[in-house]
């Protein structure tokens, strides 16, 4: 069979070139990644733009309806109830009714409890709108993780994973700064743009992303029942979530001791502000050339060091007192993160079967959302007792973690391999 680039006049053939070479440089950069990627990580990135209303809630509690500082902790207790469990319902509905479905209910979802949240008074309807708007928040991200699991090969998982990333941070970064714009007009118009852009993010994915048939069923001599007690009983699943709990807890550090170090410093809140936009910047810049060459190292070693690093940025934090010795340790465990993030999901999708990867996803999103929660009671604590101890304690649990992933390295590497084996098979 003849090439159809030999059949190119010279002309024609030299014309193309350019155009051969530009799509040979975004191929290196997106490896397999196709249509059905971009859908999603479009939706996400329009999902991500609009998430300016929770950063601002208190400040609207306590500014347009002069609510209780009691009141408003309720209320935001009850929006982070709402999200540990976001992503076990999100797991259960990828399962059943694919992604598609499952990321327009919960983008789509987000928006309208959004608005209406935005349109009641009473505290009691205020808390009942941020509970359904935490528990449909986070339903979108193992539905897109179970994506990339099911339609790529493990080769290609961490690009995607790091590339989707990397939009949740660009969304985050630009709604901050476009939230504070636009609550200058009043929290009305931050309740309405916000309620748009999750809306129109579930109609994306839904209008524009391909249906998914149900994942296979496992068969009669296969004795799992496909519900979350199958996840739970899986050792090696929740030793690795285990790790991921101790890492959770310390890169939450950021968004509840970190600011409390910094004003013991004397360094003003405003300042926390730049101190963390370097968090943002190192991701935008360094993830998208980082994730290609990660995807080619073994996973768990690219895992391993990623947690490291970020122990040993937030360990260095206990010997800075400036902002621009803040912005370094920052920048330090960043890195980690970013390692972290590029690799940690397409572990989990090669540890779970095909007919439980929502369930999989689901249980490791609520794992983030408790070390979340649990983050602030440690650290708080510790910071009473002295600020070098949390610091210290944050470095020995991201050598417990790193320890951990070690330990596992070849059960992992084994139920890789089955994992790809089935799916050849099926």
């Amino acid at each position: 069979m003849t090439n159809p680039q030999d059949e190119l006049a010279p002309d024609s053939r030299e014309a193309t070139a350019p155009s051969a070479r530009r799509s040979g440089v975004w191929r290196k950069w997106t490896g397999a990644l196709t249509g059905q990627f971009w859908v999603v990580w479009g939706a996400t990135l329009t999902n991500q733009l609009g998430s300016m209303v929770i950063p601002y809630l208190s400040y609207y509690l306590t500014q347009d309806h002069d609510v209780s500082l009691t009141a408003v902790g309720v209320v935001l207790a009850t929006s982070g109830f709402g999200g540990v469990i976001s992503q076990l319902c999100g797991g259960l509905l990828v399962d059943r009714i694919g992604y598609r479905a499952t990321m327009t209910l919960g983008m789509s979802g987000t928006g309208i409890f959004l608005f209406l949240l935005g349109a009641v008074d009473q505290v009691a309807l205020i808390a009942v709108f941020a509970f359904l708007v935490g528990l449909a928040a986070e339903m979108h991200r193992p539905a897109s993780a179970s994506m990339i699991a099911a339609h790529y090969a493990p080769a290609d998982r961490p690009r995607a994973f790091g590339l989707l990333y990397w939009a949740v941070n660009l969304g985050y970064a630009i709604s901050m700064v476009f939230g504070g714009s636009l609550v200058r007009h009043g929290f009305t118009l931050l309740f309405w743009v916000n309620s748009a852009a999750c809306v129109l993010a579930g109609l994306l994915v839904w209008f524009l992303g391909k249906p998914t048939a149900s994942p296979k069923r496992p068969v009669a001599s296969d004795t799992r029942s496909g519900s979350y007690l199958d996840v739970a009983r899986d050792r090696l699943m929740l030793a690795y979530l285990g790790s991921w709990f101790a890492y959770g807890i310390v890169f939450c550090q950021c968004l509840s001791t970190l600011p409390l170090a910094m004003k013991t410093d004397g360094i003003a809140p405003s300042t926390f502000g730049y101190v963390m936009a370097t968090n943002a910047v190192v991701i935008i810049l360094v993830q998208p050339v980082a994730s290609p060459l990660l995807s080619r190292l073994d996973h768990s070693h690219v895992l391993i060091a990623g947690i490291l690093v970020l122990g040993l940025g937030y360990g260095a934090t206990a010997f800075v007192s400036t902002p621009v010795g803040y912005a370094a340790t920052v920048a330090v465990w960043t890195l980690g993160e970013v390692a972290v993030s590029s690799v940690n999901q397409a572990v989990i999708a090669s540890l779970a079967p095909p007919p439980l990867r929502g369930r999989y996803f689901g249980l490791y999103g609520m794992t983030w959302s408790t070390a979340a929660l649990t983050a602030p009671l440690m650290g708080t604590w510790l910071l009473q007792w002295r600020a070098t101890g949390l610091w210290a304690v944050c470095v020995l649990l991201c050598l417990g973690a790193a320890a951990g992933q070690w330990l596992l390295i070849p059960k992992v590497r084994a139920r890789s391999a089955t994992i790809r084996l089935s799916e050849a098979a099926g």
